[in-house]
């Protein structure tokens, strides 16, 4: 795997597959505890999770966990396409508050998001199917999220909106004055 860290999040990691094909297919490897860990990556797995969208211009995100439960998440989109967000909550971080935007194909690439970090994205067409591992296994009295249209971050997403959940709808405005930052 060929590893690439961005320029603007420290930590944040795209890995390119290397596809070994013949005339079955082809034979990839999208996860490596090594590769991550000789990159700053978090290889823990607790929770390998699936997300299914039926609809282009579906949003989920952007979700966090907080009180020591920060998560790192390994992410591949299998089918499909997305355009993926980041914000980085680590209070000692450089880009601290600062969020970076990308998109994923299928089988383009994986990335490693790190701890501290909320990931958010916007289905680019119907049917998008993604696999991630987590390293940290999900506690409801931790989570927490931010609305993807909260006013102080001003995303912008290349869609328009078709389906967003009550829940992630829900997220209080960000107040960065009373925020105190997550563990990396």
């Amino acid at each position: 795997m060929k590893v690439t860290e961005s320029k603007k999040i420290k930590g944040l990691l795209f890995l390119e597959m290397e596809k070994f094909e013949d005339e079955r297919g082809f034979f990839t490897r999208n996860f490596c505890s090594k590769t991550l860990e000789d990159n700053y990556g978090n290889s823990r797995i607790e929770q390998a999770n699936i997300s299914f969208n039926r609809f282009k211009g579906t949003i989920r995100g952007f979700h966090y966990q907080i009180n020591n439960h920060e998560e790192a998440k390994t992410v591949t989109v299998y089918s499909g396409s997305l355009h993926y967000k980041v914000v980085d909550l680590r209070k000692n971080s450089e880009s601290y508050l600062e969020h970076e935007s990308f998109e994923l194909n299928s089988l383009s690439k994986v990335v490693q998001v790190p701890r501290g970090c909320a990931p958010a994205f916007q289905t680019l067409e119907d049917e998008t199917l993604l696999h991630y591992y987590v390293s940290n296994s999900y506690s409801k009295e931790n989570e927490a999220g931010i609305r993807y249209n909260d006013p102080f971050f001003k995303f912008e997403w290349p869609l328009a909106v078709s389906v967003v959940s009550d829940r992630d709808q829900s997220f209080p405005d960000f107040d960065s004055k009373n925020f105190s930052g997550l563990r990396d």
